[in-house]
């Protein structure tokens, strides 16, 4: 996820992430792209819930606290006293901006303001990330209709990529001044895109973020699932975004399990006997990413990463991904903590005692932090 030009004199650089594991509860009162790729994070996981439901859409959004939640105090001071300084908080386009080009609803984005307060409060850095995977799930006189950006129906595009970048002008504006935001994460694992252009919707995203806000990191997910091993094939072998600022980054995410889904639907064991060089897997697959980067002279970042967080075999292989990670200059942010969890294989949710953490939280924590 890898140094580029250093644009950012202009900007104050106050605090490291190294200084902010030491001054736990103190404000961040400027945030350079360095920030958030100086370290490792965990993103959040509730204001993306309930999205699976068949009556789901920007018409009926669902119930808050029923249907979906915001990461509470609980959650984000536990993980904060654990010395983890990156938050990616995922919500959904539908329930913030329910109709396309219009006003954000009010009661969504001060929940979700809250939360970013309650992170910033803690002296940590907040991720916007909007978990739409390239999609708006749209309510229509026959029924809803789960619609790709920019995808043609019956003529007309009724989810355009202009929308999406009105989205992100609405939130630059709004959480320009704050400085615990830490970045725009556009899009999460855009997919099966069809003829619709990832990269010139991303572009013009970027273009609108930038006409109100030129300083926070934009994060530009790849296409594909954001896959860090199918990177370059999926994305082409040249970068594409065009920003004055150069505070930007690309977005890999990197699970270790066979299908490289995050499902992780066999055993460690199971696995092991289809591929005798599981232990390897980690830096084969984040390997063309790291090249991709370095060819093309542009940061990285992994937006989502992580394996059964309670199972010794996976948090070895978790172990050496980190190492590669930090050997390659890659942040991140693993998945995924949040209270809803319940018995979810990979919850990073932080007990009421640290020594009760998940392996891969404890793992984690070492690696939170470094230079």
């Amino acid at each position: 996820m890898l140094p580029n030009d250093k644009r950012e004199s202009h900007r104050c650089r106050w605090m490291t992430f190294w200084t902010l594991a030491v001054v736990l509860l103190a404000p961040v009162p400027c945030v350079s792209g360095d920030d958030v790729l100086n370290g490792y994070g965990v993103s959040i996981a509730g204001a993306e819930f309930g999205t699976e439901k068949a009556t789901f859409s920007n018409a009926n959004p669902g119930v808050f606290q029923t249907d979906y939640i915001y990461p509470d105090e609980a959650t984000i001071g536990q993980l904060a006293n654990r010395g983890i300084r990156l938050m990616r908080v995922p919500f959904r386009w539908e329930r913030l901006q329910p109709t396309l080009a219009g006003p954000l609803d009010r009661g969504e984005l001060l929940r979700l303001q809250k939360t970013i307060d309650t992170i910033g409060n803690h002296g940590c850095l907040a991720i916007l990330d909007l978990h739409n995977y390239g999609r708006y799930c749209l309510a229509t006189r026959n029924g809803k209709k789960e619609l790709i950006i920019d995808q043609v129906i019956e003529g007309i595009r009724p989810v355009t990529a202009d929308h999406l970048a009105d989205l992100w002008q609405r939130l630059a504006k709004t959480f320009a001044d704050q400085n615990f935001v830490a970045a725009y994460g556009l899009m999460n694992e855009p997919h099966d895109m069809g003829n619709s252009d990832w990269k010139s919707i991303s572009q013009k995203a970027v273009t609108a973020i930038r006409s109100v806000d030129v300083n926070k990191m934009i994060l530009i997910a790849g296409d594909d699932w954001s896959s860090a091993e199918r990177f370059a094939i999926s994305n082409g072998s040249v970068a594409w975004i065009a920003d004055p600022t150069g505070n930007f980054a690309y977005e890999a995410h990197c699970y270790l399990d066979s299908d490289a889904s995050g499902k992780y639907r066999l055993s460690f064991a199971n696995e092991f006997r289809l591929d005798q060089k599981i232990a390897n897997r980690a830096e084969q697959r984040l390997a063309p990413f790291v090249s991709w980067c370095t060819k093309n002279r542009v940061r990285g970042f992994v937006g989502e990463f992580g394996v059964p967080a309670n199972d010794p075999d996976w948090n070895r292989l978790l172990d050496a991904m980190l190492q590669t990670m930090q050997r390659s200059n890659l942040s991140g942010t693993a998945w995924a903590a949040g209270p809803w969890w319940n018995d979810y294989s990979l919850s990073l949710e932080p007990s009421n005692a640290s020594s009760k953490d998940s392996l891969s939280l404890q793992l984690l924590r070492q690696f939170s932090t470094y230079k």
